[in-house]
């Protein structure tokens, strides 16, 4: 008997990649114009839109009188589209972007009379489980991808149940043009099918298309032609959901993530690529979040609209490839364009929240002994940082500079001119007793100075920097325990896409230190390196150190990193994902460079790996803003701090042995200039990282007020429990301790 093979039509969808966006939506709308002349007159029975609604968007921009077709089509399920707004890569953004993207994807593919979905991840660099996560949560129970399986672990079968979701990994990618040609090639197909075979008990399921790629025209006309010349198969041209109404999905571990490059590309170089994006993108994330819609939404705003905005663009950039780094420097251009958009947007919304939220409540006025207070962070805040136009009583001046006063700037019946512009500074200040996720109008306090300053050294009563023989360490000074800390380069001959590694790994030497800050809260200890400024920041209660790397980037074609060296040889790590944590095991000894040059087909295995803010291992924490590689080798945990590279993929790359894109120049991300890199070291378990990332994110919102004594609750949760974001007018909170997800 004939094994059935389910085919669907469709295109993989970059909206930006080795062309500029406007060049791809040329094309987008030659594409789409055929595919529905195609559906119209039942030339083919189907057509898959990728699984995002945004391509649909671009094309209607210019296609406007196609808008009720398209509807139709749907309608009669010829055509299908959703449920993400666009394709994101699910291990460099955080959960709400997820959700907001599910959010806003299935809100407009409901407008056009979708009702069936699958989420289809088709080429992701890897499958972050937050993402099954996120769609979950959305009562989305079907998910089809590609990269980052190991068979081994889901029974050598491509149908699994993770979770409550039917899952479908394509084990020969979402890439097939076999059809594509006057003459289909036959032999090719059946050698493709051979192989999908080789994981699919009962039937196949077979994408045709590729990327950007023109609708298979005649569809139906050719696949009955390839149909007469196959002996063991017949091709059934229809939808991906009709193949998951002729499968059994048995489960797989819940805990598994798709980050295994045996049988694919996961391409992780990606991770560290282009950080001064990731960095500003993690930074608006946590602000839209954590921060602006979370305020909105308490105090009944009415700026739903604009924060709406700023998650439409910022999802642009996360549209695969984008903020993986691995595009052309025109189209990063856009990414940070959007970037700014975004930050002048927030900038803006929250000035006028807090300008309104002052007027309603009669807080208007200044006083140098007390100030306003939002501490939307998970426990009570004992320092927080403002920026007023005169000096709060007992604080520490950081730094200053000339400005408008927002009391001036944000009134809509006051126009500031040259004469109103004053210094504006930036000062730290301790507080007296206050709430996690409330207002209220605290008193500052007079500071007690525990931090200890000198050339070789910066502690406090909690954890110590100190130099010894021109080295640097860390300890721990509840268990005496010390960790040497040290910068490191390394040659790269690879691409945006794979760092590959040449020539010996240097230490850089330290040429001296200097005191930037010796204050009564908080003091800074400036280590310097050849172009780089180490800015080691601690404050008299702090339970971390916080860094900020300076780098004026001179170098091309290399990867600079933080290494911190613990006791013993790291076998585990836990990272945290876009929700929840990741435990790995890890082979210490494992060094790519042994097994250089990748033969074909592989992709050499790295022991580098993904997180969001921050990753532990024997109970060291490094927290990070926007560094999204750690390292391991031996006992060193590595940091990737910047990686500078001159080409989107190098035929010659020694860590990947078949091209992942083309041989195009990106001379930006070679990252030459100043570049910034934050990140934080803190001692104890993954836990204490969740209880401090809220902290280390600086989530407040501090200003001046009156003399007037007041205070508000804004929300009550538990120890265990964090709040995530806003979606549909509904709390997401995550509970730590059962590992659940909850919308309320």
């Amino acid at each position: 008997m004939k094994k059935k093979v389910y085919a669907y039509l469709h295109t993989h969808w970059d909206r930006e990649w080795y062309r500029n966006f406007e060049e791809f939506n040329l094309r987008l709308i030659e594409v789409m114009d055929i595919v529905l002349d195609e559906l119209k007159n039942n030339r083919a029975p189907f057509f898959y839109l990728d699984g995002q609604c945004a391509m649909l968007l671009d094309y209607l921009k210019y296609r406007e009188e196609k808008k009720e077709e398209i509807k139709s089509l749907i309608k009669q399920k010829k055509l299908a589209i959703g449920p993400f707004y666009t394709i994101c890569d699910s291990y460099l953004i955080s959960f709400m972007p997820m959700v907001k993207n599910l959010d806003l994807g299935l809100k407009i593919s409901k407008e056009y009379s979708q009702k069936d979905y699958i989420g289809y991840l088709s080429d992701i660099f890897g499958v972050s489980k937050s993402i099954f996560q996120a769609l979950e949560l959305k009562n989305i129970d079907k998910a089809l991808f590609w990269r980052g399986v190991n068979p081994k672990l889901i029974n050598n079968e491509c149908n699994f149940l993770y979770g409550n979701i039917k899952s479908t990994w394509l084990t020969q990618g979402y890439f097939n043009d076999f059809f594509h040609t006057d003459e289909p090639n036959i032999e090719g197909i059946k050698k493709y099918l051979d192989k999908i075979s080789k994981y699919a008990k009962n039937n196949i399921l077979l994408p045709i298309g590729a990327d950007h790629l023109g609708m298979l025209k005649n569809a139906n006309k050719v696949i009955q032609k390839v149909n007469s010349k196959l002996n063991d198969y017949e091709i059934i041209l229809c939808n991906p959901f009709e193949y998951f109404k002729h499968e059994k999905f048995e489960k797989a571990p819940k805990t598994l993530e798709f980050l295994d490059n045996s049988d694919t590309y996961i391409l992780p170089g990606v991770y560290s690529a282009r950080i001064e994006q990731k960095r500003k993108n993690v930074l608006i994330q946590n602000k839209l979040a954590k921060k602006i819609e979370l305020l909105n939404y308490y105090l009944k705003e009415n700026f739903q609209k604009n924060i709406d905005f700023c998650w439409q663009e910022l999802l642009k950039n996360h549209a695969h490839d984008g903020i993986y780094g691995c595009s052309l420097d025109e189209v990063h251009s856009a990414i940070d364009y959007r970037q700014n958009r975004i930050n002048q947007t927030l900038d803006g919304i929250e000035a006028r929240m807090v300008r309104n939220f002052k007027e309603k409540n009669k807080l208007q006025g200044f006083e140098k002994d007390k100030i306003g207070l939002f501490n939307l962070t998970n426990k009570p805040l004992k320092t927080v940082i403002l920026e007023l136009p005169y000096v709060l009583n007992n604080s520490q001046i950081l730094k200053t500079k000339e400005g408008f006063d927002n009391e001036l700037y944000y009134d809509i019946y006051k126009i500031p001119v040259t004469e109103d512009i004053k210094p504006i500074y930036t000062q730290i200040v301790e507080i007296e007793k206050n709430e996690d996720f409330s207002f209220k109008t605290v008193g500052i306090k007079k500071p007690k100075k525990q931090t200890k300053t000198t050339l070789k050294r910066l502690e406090n009563p909690n954890i110590s920097l100190f130099l010894k023989n021109d080295k640097i360490f860390i300890q721990n000074k509840k268990t005496d325990k010390t960790y040497e800390l040290f910068l490191t380069d390394i040659k790269d001959d690879g691409d945006s896409y794979n760092f590959a590694p040449s020539g010996e790994r240097k230490i850089l030497p330290l040429q001296n230190t200097k005191i930037i800050a010796d204050g009564e809260i908080l003091s800074c200890l400036e280590l310097n390196f050849k172009d780089i400024k180490l800015q080691a920041n601690l404050k008299n209660n702090s339970e971390f150190i916080d860094f900020k790397a300076i780098i004026n980037n001179k170098t091309k074609n290399h990867k600079l990193q933080i290494v911190l060296k613990l006791e013993k040889n790291i076998t585990k790590t836990i990272s945290q994902d876009a929700i929840g944590t990741i435990e790995r095991k890890i082979d210490p000894k494992y060094n790519i460079k042994d097994y250089m040059p990748a033969l074909r087909p592989a992709e050499l295995k790295t022991n580098s790996y993904p997180m969001q803010s921050f990753v532990n291992a024997q109970n060291v924490n490094i927290l990070t803003k926007g560094l999204h590689e750690y390292e391991i080798f031996e006992n060193e945990l590595r940091i990737c701090l910047l990686r500078a590279f001159s080409t989107i993929s190098n035929p010659k790359n020694k860590a990947r042995s078949i091209p992942a894109g083309p041989d195009l120049k990106t001379p930006m991300g070679q990252a030459l200039g100043e570049n910034i890199a934050e990140f934080a070291i803190l001692f104890g378990s993954e836990k204490k990282s969740y209880s401090t990332l809220d902290e280390y994110f600086e989530n407040y919102i501090a200003f001046n007020v009156n003399d007037k004594n007041f205070e508000k609750k804004l929300d009550k949760f538990t120890q265990d429990e964090i709040f995530v974001g806003i979606s549909n007018n509904k709390k997401i909170i995550y509970d730590i301790k059962n590992e659940k997800i909850s919308q309320i």
